[in-house]
């Protein structure tokens, strides 16, 4: 016998008609033709392969089987119920497990600008936020919610804009006394490199309103951490050129100083990406709200 093919409306109809012992009284419970119940329960004892009434002229009663399956259909039938009316529960409630994932800046980011908001304002929303540069396949990884950063294409996901990110060229203030001037972007090629980028890489792209440069460098460090990077920058090594997101706090405390104002990289789009008709749940669509009530704090670029 194959469980597969039990249908729980076979299930219910078999109880509602155990519980009258009265096929027409059933069926008129049940809002169905007595001929169709009759059906439905003889459908029910062939693919189990035995009777679950004893049916007479006068009289209708259970067999052994029909029995046993009374107990147990009533457990299931009401466990049934129960993970409906909870999944209902979890739409209409702001409940549950969100996955997020995002570029590790762009997560740290958020963890301390937007997401104590939101968890405080939903405590029983629990989460848990992946951070890589790699981007995630939100239907493998079972991923609600991405924040992106950069051009993103795929015909499968929502992507929604949030604002934009551009990078600034920095080094130390020690540095900066200690090498040649920097007053044009050409001056950077007689500098060290620190960089996130592939070492194979050695030119930077600098735009200054509708003028756009490319520089080679002399590449001496690369690493895909930012925070790695920074501690290279602030001890000297060279220069970098890295997302204001990232070294804006260490800009502000002095460690960190801002060459060529006014030179920056193609400015980077900021968005997130969410799968294509997905029927959001709550916990998702109060945390998609919540990024929209504070969509300005994703103006990301220098000199905000």
């Amino acid at each position: 016998m194959d469980i597969e093919t039990i249908e729980l409306s076979s299930l219910r109809y078999f109880v509602v008609t155990a519980e009258h012992l009265n096929f027409t009284r059933a069926s008129e419970q049940l809002g169905m033709a007595k001929s169709k119940l009759s059906k439905e329960i003889l459908k029910l004892e062939d693919v189990l392969g035995t009777p679950v009434f004893e049916r007479t002229s006068r009289v209708v009663r259970l067999t052994e089987v029909g029995h046993l399956l009374y107990q147990r259909a009533t457990v299931l039938l009401e466990d049934a119920s129960h993970l409906v009316n909870d999944i209902r529960t979890m739409q209409d409630h702001v409940a549950g497990h969100l996955r997020l994932a995002a570029p590790p800046a762009l997560g740290r980011f958020i963890s301390s600008n937007l997401l104590p908001e939101f968890m405080n304002q939903w405590p029983d929303v629990s989460v848990s936020l992946r951070l890589s540069y790699s981007y995630e396949d939100l239907f493998k990884e079972g991923v609600d919610l991405a924040f992106r950063m950069g051009s993103h294409q795929n015909d499968n996901l929502i992507v929604k804009p949030l604002g934009q990110a551009n990078r600034v060229i920095v080094a130390s203030p020690d540095y900066i006394a200690n090498h040649p001037t920097i007053t044009e972007p050409e001056d950077l090629s007689q500098h060290r490199a620190v960089q996130m980028f592939a070492a194979s890489k050695h030119h930077w792209t600098l735009k200054h309103q509708r003028q756009t440069t490319q520089v080679p460098m002399n590449n001496s460090f690369q690493c895909d951490d930012f925070v790695a990077l920074i501690e290279m920058i602030k001890s000297g090594v060279g220069i970098g050129q890295l997302p204001w997101l990232t070294v804006r706090e260490h800009v502000r405390r002095g460690e960190l100083a801002i060459l060529l104002p006014g030179w920056f990289n193609e400015g980077l789009p900021i968005s997130l990406v969410y799968r294509q008709g997905y029927n959001k749940p709550r916990k998702l669509a109060e945390f998609i709200r919540c990024i929209d009530a504070n969509a300005s704090r994703f103006d990301l670029r220098y000199p905000n």
